[in-house]
């Protein structure tokens, strides 16, 4: 491996020990302006003479599992006052975008020790920290490795990668007090055999930010407007919601963000061939667009300064309907969280009110300075006559202001109107085993986990599993209804 040619900024490289290979640079800007810092921990392409030995594959399948050419795709990020971190080393040698230690003892000949990850889905899945397959689902060895081979690539790529980023990340809230971390990737422009939506086409960009929970909703909004504007289709956190880097430095509500992007490869590259096509310049061109844009937004947001105004719970009127329609719509079209694939209109929220409501549930919506910004129900559980004591709730939050408070305002004062019903339970149905910011919101409010439901959904392309929670209302089943 040697280092990446010097563009119009500094590179800072780093050696590991084989033949001095350099498994990581940084380019920083002759002045950092912006606390936004971006990285691109998969499009290393320098492969190890040992490593393409031990494997069964030729270079280009061994490709398969790179995010090639992204370094080139946001290399200009220096220009904008940002510092850009990119690896060498390939993610089939070893994925910095995992846990440390995620091994499959199936690929070692001898023990692994106690403490390593061995049942992660992402070890399930063949992509653990030292992959056992490209992305295409090929296995890459010819035979088994030995664990001092995995520990040496930890040690020498995976650790030193890590610790420059923190470094970084640290710096970076030194002087600024917050960070960004935008995580560069891209996806193969079909499921793949290994992933959830096999075999499907894929949208252009999606960005992750772990259901809301790594990065401040303003950023994650303003990123997907800025690319939708571009003309592109974004969809948040299906099926990417963010790996190890988003989730080990994304704080969401606090002083430290981190967002993933995925980029459709078949917008600049030959998939097959793993050659740069024309389209390549103008997607270049645009997240030059972005990344400007992003550099130079007021990013008070990030500090955890944003709207701290008091929350208002009241029962949901005619006119809300626009307003809840409008928040409604962003989930129907953007995740899982809910099934539909449709948003329905103005008029049929209206109708599902009515509904709601002449069944004796409550309806309400949250207020802040008096804009509505989140709206939850209780409804039916089942439409049998047996289930009447039984309710399950439903809740959504305008994007903007996730993480300030308001789900958890809402979810409490649903609970306390439906005991004050004389309601005995409370069921949630959860969109996606991902989606840990609402299944965390739960939990904090009483619920236990009771099932989860494989693959009762099918949207954007790919199976979706329900999460069932329940919690007691009030007397539970401790004494018998009125």
């Amino acid at each position: 491996m040697s280092a990446r040619s010097k563009s119009e900024s500094a590179i800072i490289s780093a050696g590991s020990p084989e033949n001095n290979d350099v498994p990581f640079d940084v380019s920083m800007p002759d002045q950092q302006t912006t606390p936004v810092v971006f990285a691109s921990p998969h499009s290393g392409c320098n492969y190890p003479a040992s490593f393409a030995a031990a494997s069964q594959l030729d270079s280009v399948a061994l490709r398969r599992s790179e995010d090639a050419f992204v370094d080139q795709l946001y290399e200009r990020a220096p220009q904008y006052g940002a510092p850009f971190l990119r690896a060498h080393f390939p993610r089939a040698y070893v994925d910095p975008n995992r846990e440390p230690w995620e091994l499959d003892p199936g690929m070692f000949s001898d023990d692994l020790p106690d403490w390593v990850n061995t049942s992660s889905p992402r070890v399930r899945a063949g992509l653990g920290t030292v992959a056992k397959v490209v992305t295409d689902g090929a296995e890459i060895y010819k035979g088994t490795l030995e664990f001092k081979e995995a520990e040496q690539r930890i040690k020498t790529c995976y650790k030193p990668y890590h610790a420059a980023l923190k470094s970084l990340l640290d710096d970076t809230h030194a002087q600024f007090g917050s960070y960004l971390l935008i995580d560069c990737h891209s996806m193969p422009s079909i499921g793949g055999p290994m992933d959830f939506d096999s075999g499907n086409n894929r949208v252009d960009m999606v960005l992750g930010d772990v259901h809301g929970t790594s990065c401040a909703a303003e950023i994650t909004a303003f990123v997907q407007t800025t690319l939708e504007n571009m003309g592109y289709n974004v969809v948040l956190n299906t099926p990417y919601a963010g790996g190890f880097t988003t989730r080990n430095y994304g704080q969401g509500s606090g002083s430290g963000h981190a967002l993933q992007i995925e980029v459709n490869r078949a917008l600049y590259m030959d998939e097959q061939h793993i050659t740069r096509t024309a389209g390549f310049s103008t997607l270049a061109k645009n997240l030059n667009t972005l990344m400007e844009a992003l550099c130079t937004l007021d990013m008070k947001i990030l500090k955890g300064k944003a709207m701290k105004a008091e929350i208002k719970i009241r029962n949901a009127h005619a006119r809300d309907a626009p307003d809840i329609q409008n928040i409604y719509a962003h989930y129907v079209r953007n995740s899982v969280a809910s099934f539909e694939e449709e948003a329905p209109d103005v008029d049929e929220i209206l109708a599902r009110r009515t509904a709601i409501l002449d069944f004796g549930a409550p309806y309400i919506v949250a207020e802040i300075e008096g804009k509505v910004c989140g709206f939850a129900y209780a409804s039916k559980f089942r439409p049998r006559s047996a289930y009447r004591h039984t309710v399950e709730d439903s809740i959504y939050i305008d994007p903007l202001v996730i993480g300030k408070g308001v789900g958890k305002c809402l979810l409490s004062a649903l609970i306390e109107r439906c005991t004050d019903l004389g309601f005995r339970q409370m069921v949630a149905v959860i969109g996606g085993t991902g989606n840990e910011a609402s299944i965390n919101l739960h939990r904090r409010l009483g619920f236990e986990q009771e099932a989860v439901l494989k693959s009762v959904g099918f949207k954007f392309g790919t199976w979706v599993d329900t999460v069932i929670m329940q919690r007691a209302l009030g007397q539970g089943d401790t004494t018998l209804p009125k």
